[in-house]
């Protein structure tokens, strides 16, 4: 039964990934991905399990790499219910996640299993390619391609190279 256990939340640290953005950043070496891999992989200097508890606790130079992210933290938090499921993933400290093209970076990442609802806080940014979303809290929904990013939310949109954006001057209307 606890082995069952260690591998439902391996696995929920994977689906982890998939949910939450993406950073840039090199992974150890220990850590690097092959295409051909259909691994996820986590590290971290020490790993506390408590079964009656429901929870793991991997601490300090935290690493979890799989086919679809990489995402580094120093600390990471696993809950399970009792049964057996993974209900929420809670990264801290210095969270960077890879995906793909996209990266994210924040102070605190949490990943609500249950409502497919991650949330980034603590100076969240969200880049793809040249663009960059910032915001106070950034909440994706996984499953209806849908976030909100408030307060102070901010965009910046890159021009392609080769084109160009109209020279507008003056300032926009208001109270339309």
């Amino acid at each position: 039964m606890k082995s069952r256990s260690l591998n439902l939340l391996v696995c929920g640290c994977l689906l982890t990934g998939a949910l939450i953005g993406t950073a840039v950043g090199e992974a150890p070496a220990s850590a690097t991905l092959s295409s051909e891999d259909n691994l996820t992989v986590i590290t971290s200097d020490k790993l506390t399990f408590d079964y009656q508890k429901q929870f793991a606790l991997f601490e300090k130079n935290v690493v979890v790499v799989d086919p679809e992210m990489r995402l580094y933290a120093d600390r990471m938090t696993v809950r399970f219910g009792a049964d057996n499921r993974l209900t929420e993933i809670r990264a801290e400290g210095r969270v960077h996640i890879v995906q793909e093209d996209k990266e994210a970076r924040s102070d605190l990442a949490i990943y609500n299993l249950q409502q497919g609802v991650i949330i980034l806080t603590g100076k969240p940014q969200v880049t793809r390619g040249q663009d960059i979303l910032t915001g106070d809290k950034i909440t994706f929904w996984k499953n209806e391609d849908r976030m909100i990013v408030e307060p102070r939310a901010r965009l910046i949109l890159q021009s392609e190279p080769g084109q160009s954006r109209p020279n507008l001057k003056g300032e926009a209307p208001r109270g339309r």
